[in-house]
């Protein structure tokens, strides 16, 4: 075998062993319910969406009652002006924009002249700079979004949300579109992401099982090989057999993979009191096993916010 195809061989089955190492990894696929990016609008069931001044103000407002209704944690309701009546937080705001189109140049490069060389391939041996002329519009827009609560008038969210939007055509190429579909855009664009920050969020998540036996005694590895692959056909089983290898000798690989099954039950409190177990028995895993405890907080935190609405 040449050198190069052995190279190439031995690479290919590389990357079947890393591929197949990859695949037998066991994990397990949660979801779970996060809190908000700004939690305190996230009480504010019945919102009502109010005026929203300057000339794209009136989409900005549309496309924020859409965005929230299908966000499916707020009832929308839909002021304009009019006396707030029932409602919990009131959304206002300013939407500016501003629109200019000018006349731009550029140069380009012509070939005048064109030579074979000595393999018959055509090189350009003369040329040419030229200057065209091209438009250019640019789009700037600017949307600043408040939520006051209707009980004090207090502010529970402000924020100020920018977009951009530059393009540019010369001669032999075809015009943007209209101004009024990117504007669209632009305020669907910060409807989303207001949406998105004031609400909370159910995600689905894969979280991978600890495999390593450093440091685990010897007589240990079968039975722990065993139970993470149980995992994949008896979950509840699996992590009792955890449980019980960790209450005999404590090890970081297991006290980990005993807060994934507290985790998937739903007993946050557990799972972070078995993460941190692992932080503390290797120490230079610790970002892994704070990952972890920061996610299960916000777990936490979500649940508690619903049972404080409830």
């Amino acid at each position: 075998m040449r050198r190069g195809s052995a190279v190439l061989a031995l690479a290919g089955l590389i990357g079947v062993i890393a591929a197949a190492t990859v695949a037998s990894a066991e994990t397990v696929a949660l979801t779970g319910r996060f809190p908000a990016d700004y939690r305190e609008p996230s009480f504010l069931k019945r919102m009502g969406v109010d005026r929203i001044d300057g000339p794209d103000g009136g989409g900005l407002g549309f496309a924020l009652e859409r965005a929230l209704a299908n966000r499916g944690h707020y009832s929308v309701v839909v002021l304009n002006g009019r006396a707030s009546g029932d409602v919990d937080g009131l959304l206002s705001g300013l939407v500016t924009t501003e629109i200019s189109e000018l006349r731009t140049t550029e140069e380009r490069e012509n070939c005048l002249e064109k030579k074979k060389d000595n393999f018959g391939k055509e090189e350009c041996v003369r040329k040419e700079k030229t200057t065209i002329y091209c438009r250019k519009r640019t789009i700037d827009l600017t949307a600043d979004v408040r939520i006051a609560r209707a009980a004090d008038g207090r502010v529970a969210y402000s924020s100020r949300k920018p977009r951009h939007n530059e393009v540019k055509w010369c001669p032999g190429q075809s015009a943007p579109g209209a101004v009024d579909g990117t504007v669209r855009s632009m305020t669907d664009s910060i409807a989303d992401e207001i949406a998105r920050e004031i609400s909370p969020r159910t995600e689905r998540y894969d979280l991978r099982f600890y495999e390593s036996r450093d440091a685990m005694p010897k007589e240990m590895h079968t039975r722990f090989k065993d139970a993470i692959r149980a995992t994949q056909r008896d979950l509840p089983g699996a992590c009792r057999e955890l449980e019980a290898m960790e209450a005999a000798a404590p090890q970081f690989a297991i006290a980990y993979d005993v807060g994934i099954c507290a985790e998937a039950r739903g007993d946050y409190e557990a799972a972070i009191d078995a993460y941190r177990r692992a932080a503390t028995l290797r120490p230079r895993d610790t970002a892994d096993f704070d990952s972890a405890t920061d996610r299960v907080r916000k777990l936490i935190v979500q649940r508690d916010d619903e049972r404080a609405r409830r």
